[in-house]
């Protein structure tokens, strides 16, 4: 009985306050935003999706609750404002061009008229979407602004134009596509999207943590060997591919689902039905006794798992963007898919397994060091398009560079190691020069390997399988691995990279390039 009365009395002494603290520019959780009793150490760090639960002592309940989070300003609350539950704390965002040229920790500065121009130029781009109509009532947004003008040597110039609509539309279904030309081989690609939202979604259906049913249909440039098969067909501008007669055109369907948890765990669900057609000097033929037979494109169907796991994932998300808020934890993946290709002698099963870890570590003010480990395997004989090569890697927030100066289909294996290490600095050399220091400027070294091998079920001169000739300019590894290196300065305005290139092994390969300067679009 005496515990009784007991706990009634110690519940009675506290008041329960709970809610989620929001974005007030984008209605979006704010993760891990402080909230506390003013004047008190009183408080809770809200959760990764913003929530929070908070127990006030009644001698407290006239005090205001106060809330903040990096990035934003102080939010004030007086006791009759969090009287309900649950409750919503929106939080204002801090000035984001003051924060942007202010050095951390600084107190605000006025930059000048020229770094301020430049600053709002890249920001623009760097938002990447541009509202259609009025921006506090319209349902779709035009973009992507970083895709419009592009450039490969397969298309030259190219031209993309695409639209996305919002929450305004329907918190739960979502539309999405692009159309595509390019000026040199003369072709229209497109991609669309439909994709239902499990959860209700604040402006986009990206947003963490996802819970979606998808269905796409794309026809656009594909290289096997330099793309993951899975990955968005985003490419930036850039100064130099090396897939200018290895590419394919690729047209699919797909139905996928994807479902992010709270605790970092993810995983994607997918079927796909796809074509691949040789473009320029790529060919699809096969040589044999009888002569030699070639295709026209090759057919599969395949489905598959991915495992994503990250123990502490949280995003500031804005309007489309997700932003991660901790980068060190590590990130793995791991897949696997069961396939068929469809040529016209047979049907043939394959299976293809990949691994990945990834890490940042920040090496105190000097800055920061990203290493990625992969591992790709596929078990069965393939033609040479369904193989791994180095350049066929999961995209993450922690993710290092491509490999640059390999050709698309150089290094071809049914098993592959490759390793990518990248430092960029942050107090180091050019942060002491102040026009650098404002424009962003941060060194770049890295350092990329990759070792595979291939069996002899997947070498078209021992394979009794009816599997493709290798292009000519695909060979096997030999006792080294393949490794290149660069160095140069990055994040200029947050936009840029302008970088040299180092090939260090396989240099006598007929046409290698042995180095280049590079400029590429920061991502």
């Amino acid at each position: 009985m005496w515990a009784l009365i007991a706990r009634f009395t110690v519940l009675a002494q506290y008041k329960e306050v709970s809610g989620v603290v929001i974005d007030a520019q984008y209605n979006t959780p704010v993760p891990y935003a402080a909230i506390f009793v003013e004047h008190t150490k009183i408080g809770v760090v809200a959760s990764n999706v913003g929530e929070f639960s908070l127990q006030v002592p009644d001698s407290l309940k006239n005090n205001r609750l106060v809330s903040v989070g990096e990035g934003y300003r102080l939010t004030y609350l007086s006791p009759e404002d969090y009287g309900h539950a649950p409750l919503r704390i929106a939080l204002v965002p801090q000035d984001r061009e003051t924060a942007l040229l202010s050095p951390p920790g600084d107190a605000a500065v006025k930059p000048g008229k020229a770094v301020s121009l430049l600053s709002k130029a890249a920001r623009f781009v760097m938002d990447d979407w541009i509202p259609l109509g009025n921006p506090e009532t319209n349902t779709f947004d035009f973009g992507r602004i970083q895709t419009l003008p592009t450039y490969n040597p397969v298309e030259g110039v190219r031209l993309r134009a695409g639209a996305a609509s919002n929450s305004r539309l329907s918190p739960h279904f979502f539309m999405k596509g692009y159309l595509a030309y390019g000026f040199k081989d003369q072709q229209f690609k497109y991609r669309g999207e439909a994709v239902w939202s499990f959860d209700k979604k604040a402006y986009h259906e990206d947003e963490f943590p996802k819970n979606n049913m998808r269905l796409v249909y794309e026809n656009d440039l594909f290289s096997p060997g330099e793309m993951h098969p899975r990955s968005l067909n985003d490419l930036l501008l850039i100064t130099y591919r090396r897939s200018v007669n290895e590419a394919t055109y690729r047209n699919f369907a797909e139905i996928n689902y994807e479902r992010e948890y709270k605790n970092g765990l993810a995983h994607t669900f997918w079927w796909r039905k796809s074509r691949l057609i040789p473009q320029g000097e790529l060919e699809f033929r096969r040589s044999s006794d009888a002569g030699l037979t070639a295709y026209d494109g090759l057919d599969t169907s395949e489905g598959g798992v991915l495992l994503r796991y990250s123990f502490e994932e949280a995003y500031l998300q804005q309007k489309r963007k997700r932003k991660p808020v901790d980068v060190t934890s590590p990130v793995f993946f791991l897949s696997h898919s069961i396939g068929f290709t469809h040529l016209p002698e047979s049907d043939a099963t394959y299976h293809k397994t990949e691994f990945s870890a990834q890490k940042r570590f920040y090496l105190g003010y000097v800055g920061r060091l990203d290493a990625v480990g992969e591992f790709s395997k596929v078990w069965n004989a393939v033609p040479f398009p369904l193989l791994v090569y180095p350049n066929q890697r999961y995209k993450h927030h922690i993710e290092s560079n491509a490999f640059f100066l390999n050709r698309a289909l150089e290094f071809v294996a049914d098993e592959q190691f490759t390793i990518r290490t990248t430092f960029v600095g942050d107090d180091f050399l050019l942060a002491k020069i102040p026009l650098l220091e404002a424009l962003g400027t941060k060194e770049l070294i890295s350092l990329r390997a990759s070792y595979g091998r291939l069996s002899d079920k997947n070498d078209p001169l021992h394979s009794s399988s009816r599997i493709y000739d290798f292009p000519p300019v695909s060979y096997r590894y030999g006792s080294l691995p393949y490794v290149e290196g660069t160095i140069g300065i990055t994040n200029i305005l947050g936009l840029l990279r302008v970088e040299y290139v180092h090939r260090f092994t396989y240099r006598d390969h007929p046409g290698a390039l042995l180095g280049r300067v590079r400029v590429d679009v920061t991502l």
